[in-house]
């Protein structure tokens, strides 16, 4: 078990390996964590293995965070998230978009995070009855689901521009 400095969220065994759990109860907009880790550039990212790139968040045009080492790392794929990743600033941040009871795990839709120029697809094992079976890049969604997510903010502004 990993935990991060606070004590608000642990890294423990989920469905799909290790996945961030919560040590508190969470509220519909409250910062679940900041992402942290190292920014790379398209060109670096296609050099890194293939665990690094798997796992880092689309942060600009060019520009990509790699949370290897960090909390973020962990942070796992639900086809019925309960939480957005969203930019402020210089920052990425988790943020509950619904409460998040102690002891869930947060969940986030990479949907949201993928951009149209993002070559990346994954087979979907989130147990939820709304699963879509594979996960792909943002634009690829069901055009109600894009909507909702646009609408609900949960889509940070760099990847709708991209």
């Amino acid at each position: 078990m990993i935990s991060t400095e606070k004590k608000t969220l642990i890294v423990a065994k989920s469905r799909n390996g290790m996945g961030i759990v919560t040590m508190q109860n969470f509220q519909k907009g409250d910062v679940v964590f900041e992402v942290r880790g190292k920014l790379i550039t398209c060109d670096e990212d296609d050099s890194v293995d293939e665990q690094t790139r798997s796992n880092t968040y689309r942060y600009s045009d060019d520009l990509y965070l790699s949370p290897a080492g960090n909390i973020g790392d962990f942070l796992n794929h639900s086809c019925n998230p309960n939480a957005r990743v969203t930019k402020e600033g210089k920052k990425l941040f988790v943020r509950a978009i619904k409460t998040i009871p102690k002891n869930k795990e947060v969940l986030i839709d990479y949907s949201t995070i993928t951009a149209s120029d993002d070559s990346w697809t994954m087979k979907c094992n989130c147990g939820s009855a709304k699963c879509r079976g594979v996960i792909k890049k943002f634009r690829t969604l069901p055009k109600e689901l894009r909507q909702k997510y646009i609408s609900d903010g949960m889509v940070p502004q760099h990847i709708l521009e991209n």
